[in-house]
């Protein structure tokens, strides 16, 4: 888990973008665009090219350029085939009635950039990449669910699972959330034991519209068109990606018409942006959050009455408007619009004198320095942060003070990105009270490994300590059938029960903020980790 604009001219999140252009572009090209060289700019560098093994958001929407998966989101948030010719249904016998047999019929005539035939046995490969153990992949989560895949054919693939198990199709090697994978060559990585120190990391090879051609460590990567790409050719024949100091830097070569492209628009710049002759500031929809995580285990918190006088004591309006500057939009519920089950419930609402009516009522006093406790226990909390992110500073700084009018003291803790959300850390390790992140909502409603009882770290990511009984139950009953309109019904009563119970706090949907060249045409993203869905029909 990781990461007012136009007048609101998006009021809520639909699959429609929110735009603003700076200057009216003509249909012809600006003396300052290369003809068919795409350039963009990120503030990182990638710390490997292969997403199986990264933990960056950057490395998954690069490697889209490179690598394909078998299906994607398109710009609407529809599955749609992408190695696959179409999504496996019910409906067209893709997924077995007992919901354990999934079939993948693949494109034929799919090459590799090197000139060898993609066939289904690089898909079974690359799952056997994903589930060695010796790997370090940074996310199993729906390929465990594979007891053995079958190859019958070239353009076959035929996945029997442990179990019915509906989210299936939603992540296996499909670029829509958290640990988006591609499809790996087996004739170049197969007879390796790992791929941890594999070359193929820095200098990748896939069946996507672009050619990876070099890597300038810290500088850039150049990319080129696909020659011979299912689609077609790309219209583009040249990105280059460049690594740049800071926000502000980026910024200022997007004014200067340097770059046509920013990777992902810092939240504090968006106006800026919109403001920029030649340059098209957009908002898309995008299936993530940021959210405020409460340990439900430790004391104080533990009790749903301080949960609940937390969500009430919170600006959320305050947060999108000075935090966010508009990027943000309300949260109604814990998985995206684009998901079965998706349940509008009313936001949580500001007000602090009902924070403070319900934990009087409950008992909890305030002491001679306004903190509230009661039966020994204190609400005196600290929140932890990654020090480097100074939209979760802010956020801190809004949230304490929210708090501290209620009676509820919080400390802001820092640590680096690295330590924060490792293993090793506070939040893995469960020591945290409050956290703020970050992260891309799963595109099925299935939340069982965040909120299961039994699903606490390391055997799954319920890093609150969350546990409901009920909540399990349900869940559980959403994974017994693949039925679309049962699934929604049950996924209906676990969002109202989660809304009502608070394991933590959506405390904003997370917007895509991009800035683009006006003269570069055909642009969409998808609602995904990966957005770069339709990159072959780009042009410059």
């Amino acid at each position: 888990m990781r990461r007012a604009a136009a007048l609101w001219c998006c009021l809520t999140l639909v699959l429609t973008a929110c735009t603003r252009v700076g200057g009216a572009g003509p249909s012809a090209r600006h003396p300052w665009t290369q003809a068919h060289v795409l350039r963009l700019a990120d503030v990182a560098d990638p710390d490997r090219f292969n997403p199986l093994l990264s933990t960056m958001d950057l490395v998954e929407a690069l490697s889209s350029l490179v690598l394909s998966y078998l299906i994607i989101a398109d710009g609407e948030g529809r599955l749609v085939g992408d190695l696959a010719t179409e999504v496996p249904t019910l409906a067209n016998g893709g997924i077995s009635k007992d919901g354990r047999t999934y079939v993948y019929h693949l494109r034929k005539g799919v090459i590799w950039h090197d000139g060898a035939p993609f066939g289904a046995r690089d898909v079974a490969f690359t799952w056997r990449a994903v589930m060695n153990s010796r790997n370090n992949v940074f996310h199993r989560e729906g390929y465990e669910e594979a007891a053995r895949i079958d190859t019958p054919d070239d353009y076959t693939v035929v996945v029997h699972l442990k179990r019915r198990y509906p989210p299936f199709v939603t992540q296996f090697f499909t670029p829509l959330q958290e640990g988006a994978k591609g499809i790996l060559p087996e004739h170049l990585l197969a007879k390796l034991p790992d791929i941890n120190q594999a070359p193929y990391n820095a200098a990748p090879i896939g069946t996507g519209p672009f050619k990876f051609v070099r890597w300038d460590r810290g500088r850039g990567i150049e990319l080129a068109a696909n020659e011979r790409y299912y689609r077609g050719r790309p219209k583009i024949d040249k990105i280059d990606f460049r690594v740049l100091p800071n926000d502000n830097t980026i910024l200022e070569a997007m004014q200067a018409h340097e770059i046509d492209l920013v990777v992902s628009v810092a939240t504090t710049l968006y106006e800026r942006y919109t403001h920029l002759d030649g340059v098209v500031a957009q908002l898309y929809p995008w299936n993530a959050e940021n959210v405020f995580m409460i340990n439900n285990r430790h004391p104080g918190l533990r009790h749903v009455e301080v949960r609940q006088a937390i969500a009430t004591a919170i600006d959320y309006d305050a947060l999108i408007r000075k935090v966010t500057h508009g990027v943000g939009a309300t949260a109604h519920d814990i998985i995206p619009q684009t998901a079965i089950g998706y349940t509008p419930n009313p936001p949580y609402r500001y007000d602090p004198k009902a924070a403070i009516a319900l934990l009087e009522r409950n008992g909890w006093i305030a002491g001679p320095d306004g903190i509230r406790s009661k039966g020994g226990e204190r609400l005196s909390f600290t929140m932890d942060i990654g020090s480097a992110s100074a939209n979760a500073q802010n956020i801190a700084i809004v949230v304490q003070a929210n708090l501290r009018t209620v009676g509820i003291d919080v400390i802001i803790k820092g640590y680096p990105y690295n330590v924060i959300f490792s293993h090793e850390g506070p939040i893995e390790t469960m020591t945290y009270d409050f956290a703020d992140y970050s992260y891309t909502l799963p595109f099925d409603p299935n939340n069982l490994i965040y909120l299961g009882c039994n699903e606490r770290p390391p055997a799954g990511e319920n890093v609150t300590g969350y546990c409901d009984p009920s909540v399990d139950a349900a869940e559980e009953a959403g994974l017994r059938t693949d039925d679309p309109k049962a699934r929604a019904t049950i996924y209906h009563g676990v969002e109202r029960r989660v809304h009502e119970t608070i394991p933590y706090i959506p405390l904003y949907v997370i917007r895509r903020p991009t800035a683009r060249s006006v003269d570069l045409k055909n642009f969409s993203a998808a609602p995904s980790i990966a957005p770069w869905w339709n990159a072959w029909q780009w042009e410059i």
